[in-house]
C-alpha cells in the first residue's frame, strides 16, 4: 500500500450524499444509511483530515462575470517547473496549475473578465516569469465536465453533459 487512505463501503455511501451537495446535513445521511450521526461526522472528519476530500463553494467563472477562461500550455526552460510553478500559482487569475508529460510541461486554467485582462496576463504577467520558453493558449467556449462533479470513483456514468 502506498499510504493512500482506503475508502470503506460506508465512506463511499456518505460520499455519494456530499459530492451532490455539501450542506446534506449529517442527520440525514445518518438517517439514509441507518448509522448513527456522530458516526458521518467522524467519518467525514477523517476524510476531510486525510485530505480526501474538501468541502467548499464552487464558483462557476462565467456565472461570476469571469467570460473569459483560458487554458495555457508552457513549455519550461531546464529540469525542473517548480519556480515557473510556484510563481503561476500565487498569480490571482489561475485557478489550476499543472506538471505534465505531452506537448507540454505545465498546464494552466486562468479566468478573466475581459479580453483586455487576458492580454496583459499572457503579454506581461507571463514573459516575467523565468524559465518559461514559450506558451500556447486556447479560449474555453463551453465547459461540458467540471472536475467537482467528477464521481469515477462511484459509477461510470460519464459526468453531467454539457452546459453553458
Amino acid at each position: 500500500m502506498n499510504g493512500s487512505p482506503v475508502l470503506k463501503q460506508l465512506d463511499m455511501a456518505i460520499l455519494s450524499y456530499l459530492k451532490n451537495d455539501g450542506r446534506t446535513p449529517f442527520t440525514f445521511i445518518a438517517q439514509e444509511l441507518g448509522v448513527a450521526e456522530g458516526t458521518v461526522r467522524k467519518r467525514v472528519a477523517r476524510l476531510i483530515e486525510e485530505g480526501v476530500i474538501e468541502i467548499k463553494a464552487v464558483v462557476d467563472p462565467f456565472k461570476a462575470g469571469m467570460n473569459f477562461v483560458a487554458i495555457i500550455g508552457l513549455d519550461v526552460e531546464g529540469d525542473s517547473p517548480d519556480r515557473v510553478v510556484a510563481q503561476l500559482a500565487g498569480a490571482p487569475q489561475v485557478r489550476y496549475v499543472v506538471v505534465c508529460a505531452g506537448a507540454h510541461d505545465v498546464m494552466v486554467e486562468a479566468v478573466f473578465s475581459s479580453n483586455d485582462e487576458l492580454y496583459t496576463f499572457l503579454t506581461q504577467t507571463l514573459r516575467q516569469i523565468p524559465g518559461i520558453r514559450s506558451s500556447e493558449t486556447s479560449l474555453v467556449l463551453k465547459v461540458c465536465k467540471e472536475s467537482s462533479s467528477w464521481n469515477g470513483w462511484l459509477s461510470q456514468d460519464g459526468g453531467d453533459g454539457c452546459h453553458d
